[in-house]
């Protein structure tokens, strides 16, 4: 009588050659991989950031020019130049007509620039 013996699916030691040649290759990878994460730790790069500066007092909106309404928070050149035309046709009186002349700030940024602005003449 013949006793069967429950062999895995699987097993290291039945692996073929080119099967073991491509189970060390990836081995071989994770090793290196993990050695390159390792000699990195705590290696931080710099980063460059591109920021406008802010205005140092605040910017009257009836009065700017274009380069001073493109330094506020969320206004670039193009919409500083539709602030422009649109005052020319009625002064800008809050953040909401400013929004509406820009043609369109977020809430965000218009909190942003709310201490930088005034409606004044």
């Amino acid at each position: 009588m013949t006793e069967t013996i429950d062999v895995p699916a699987f097993a290291w030691y039945r692996l073929h050659g080119r099967e073991a040649a491509a189970l060390c290759v990836l081995l071989l990878a994770f090793a290196v991989l993990a050695g390159v994460a390792l000699a990195h730790r705590g290696v931080t790069r710099e980063v460059e950031f591109k920021s406008r500066t802010l205005p140092a007092a605040r910017v009257y909106v009836n009065r700017a020019g274009v380069s001073e309404l493109a330094a506020l928070p969320g206004i670039g050149p193009r919409k500083a130049e539709r602030i422009i035309e649109a005052r020319a046709k009625a002064p800008i009186t809050d953040l909401a007509s400013l929004a509406r002349a820009a043609g369109g700030i977020s809430a965000a940024n218009l909190e942003r620039m709310r201490p930088y602005v005034e409606f004044g003449p």
